[in-house]
């Protein structure tokens, strides 16, 4: 009985494809729509009006900080509470973080008349860029508490194993964009507001995916009554890394802005614009994988499964290389066809474009790798290492890199565009030393994936779903218990509820039961037994024994020689865990 005696990776890896493919979607629908803005506002309005979103740019994200803060950082600690089996602190995570962004999004609505036209003005310095820049930002403070709600109930959606439908949600938000687009720049003359409308129409009318949601039987985070603001701070914990992030991207994007204007031009602003453009287009593929870590380490993280977890980064990380390799080809290739998509004809400015755009894209394996770290120190508690990640790569390197960069270059003759694209690629790599000095003084003698050291004794085996298997099943948990100083009353008891539980599996799971991961952890005075398989979803706590439909007696046995059992269906598995407490036991 190999397969027994050696827990195998099936199970996380059929689930690991199973986010993949809505996860790539999910990230290519989120960057896509300030792509299809850029790409149809560069070649129906011009290159100044192009520069004038990436102006913006920072406000856009300060907008958006809410929404994707709280929506990262709430599903993250949701999902955490799922694993320990805690729904109804999960509701009131969601609920709590659904109703801050729903209230700020209103604020920042209410002062879009009277701030959107000044904040421009001051980022153009009162130049050609303040206009188109005002009446863009102007619809995008307006769309506020729409753009918020959507980014936030894209995150819970991919906790609560519906990752399909944050996916479908943010691809026809941007279809409908795409053809809004087409329509207002074209067809109107309202100019490069019609770029913004057609973003938050799409993020609008989208919303009816959420129908299916709310109507899905596999929910298991509900709206309810919030009694206390005290689980916010899982969220703010969690989300920690997501807000550095972003408000370090703000300082960088003002930086870049004030850097690029002052020492190289608007062309400058072009190049950057491009450069920027085409590293969202490397994260609708690279974050779309790196985002499966979210949805799937945190339960696991919350569940111990602490070789489930190096299985998933494992998978992610040869994916994540593969995704790279391939994106880095086709830029250095396709560098010159890259300017033409974005509407750039000036011969002189394509060509130095494509030059920097080279030199930039050398900055995607450090860029990558510091993403998954970020990505995967947010989904196991490990906020700050996070946080170091991202203040070092958004905001220590890359300003003093660019102004140096650029200012060098100018002074030996060239445009700058060069050592702007160059910084880039020395602050990835700076980052990357940094967080491994960092992890190597604090976390002494660890890899990177510091997991803490498995808790009590523990035997991990993963069993084919087919009957013959379970006619090993008790035997080697009986053994494994007698092994360890349990005595044979209970070490029969935990025997026996093994193989009711596994039989049950097999004979109820349906045609998508192939495997069932058994774990049996001896924790001080108690001993659990955790059965996760990929079969129908089965509630046995709520089961209760009808003679006729089915016939399920095993599960009535188990309920009567655990002390304790709980369900939780989480990464669309279910997860089921069996309490014994021994005191009691030996009392009887």
């Amino acid at each position: 009985m190999e397969q027994m005696h050696q827990r195998n990776e099936r199970l996380i890896e059929n689930k690991i494809w199973k986010y993949l493919l809505p996860g790539i979607m999910m990230s290519l629908a989120l960057q896509l729509g300030n792509i299809v803005d850029t790409i149809f506002v560069g070649n129906f309005l011009g290159t100044e009006a192009m520069s004038a979103i990436t102006l913006v740019l920072p406000m856009e994200t300060l907008i958006q900080v809410t929404g994707y803060c709280l929506g990262m950082g709430g599903s993250i600690a949701a999902g955490i509470l799922l694993g320990k089996r805690n729904k109804e602190g999960a509701s009131q995570i969601f609920s709590l973080t659904l109703l801050i962004t729903v209230v700020v999004g209103l604020i920042i609505a209410v002062a879009a008349p009277f701030f959107a036209m000044p904040i421009a003005d001051a980022l153009a310095k009162g130049g050609n860029l303040s206009i188109p820049a005002g009446h863009y930002l102007f619809v995008g403070m307006l769309s506020a508490p729409v753009i918020g709600v959507g980014l936030l109930m894209s995150s819970f959606l991919g906790v609560e194993n519906h990752p399909e439908l944050a996916s479908a949600y943010l691809i026809i938000s941007n279809v409908i964009n795409l053809i809004l687009d087409y329509i207002l720049l074209k067809f109107t003359n309202i100019g490069i507001a019609g770029a913004a409308l057609s973003t938050v129409a799409g993020f609008l009318l989208g919303m009816v995916i959420f129908i299916f949601y709310i109507r899905s039987p596999k929910r298991m985070i509900s709206l309810v009554r919030i009694q206390s603001f005290a689980p916010l701070k899982e969220a703010v914990i969690s989300g920690a890394p997501i807000f550095v992030f972003m408000v370090m991207t703000i300082i960088k994007s003002f930086g870049l802005n004030e850097i690029i204007i002052r020492f190289i031009g608007e062309g400058g602003m072009a190049v950057y614009t491009v450069c920027d453009n085409v590293l969202m287009i490397v994260e609708m593929v690279t974050a779309g994988i790196i985002g499966v870590i979210p949805n799937i380490a945190g339960i696991l993280y919350g569940e111990k499964d602490y070789f489930g977890i190096r299985a998933l980064c494992k998978r992610v990380l040869v994916l994540s290389a593969a995704a790279t390799v391939c994106i880095f080809v086709l830029v250095m290739a396709l560098a010159k066809s890259i300017t033409v998509m974005f509407g750039v004809d000036n011969p002189a400015l394509s060509s130095m474009m494509v030059t920097a755009l080279r030199i930039f894209i050398l900055c995607l394996p450090p860029y990558v790798w510091n993403k998954f770290l970020v990505g995967y120190y947010e989904s196991i508690e490990e906020s700050k290492q996070a946080s170091i990640i991202t203040f070092f790569q958004n905001g220590i390197y890359v300003l003093p890199a660019a102004a140096f960069g650029i200012i060098l270059e100018v002074k030996m003759g060239g445009s700058g565009m060069n050592g702007l694209a160059l910084s880039f690629v020395c602050s990835e790599i700076l980052t990357v030393l940094t967080a491994y000095i960092y992890r190597k003084i604090k976390y002494k003698g660890t890899d990177f994936y510091l997991l803490p050291e498995e808790t009590g004794t523990c035997f991990d085996f993963t069993v084919k779903a087919d009957m013959e298997e379970t006619a090993l099943v008790p035997i080697e948990v009986k053994k494994f218990c007698l092994d360890h100083g349990i005595s044979a009353s209970r070490a029969n008891m935990v025997a026996v509820a093994a193989e009711e539980m596994i039989v049950n599996c097999i004979k109820y799971g349906g045609r998508l039961s192939h495997w069932i991961d058994v774990s049996l952890v001896i924790e001080k005075q108690k001993l659990l037994l955790r059965f996760r398989d990929n079969g129908v979803p089965f509630n046995p706590t709520e089961y209760e024994f009808d003679s006729g439909k089915f016939d399920i007696h095993g599960i009535e046995l188990v309920k009567t020689i655990s002390s304790d059992i709980s369900y939780m269906r989480t990464m669309d598995l279910n997860n089921t865990v069996l309490e014994f407490d021994m005191e009691q036991e030996e009392e009887k």
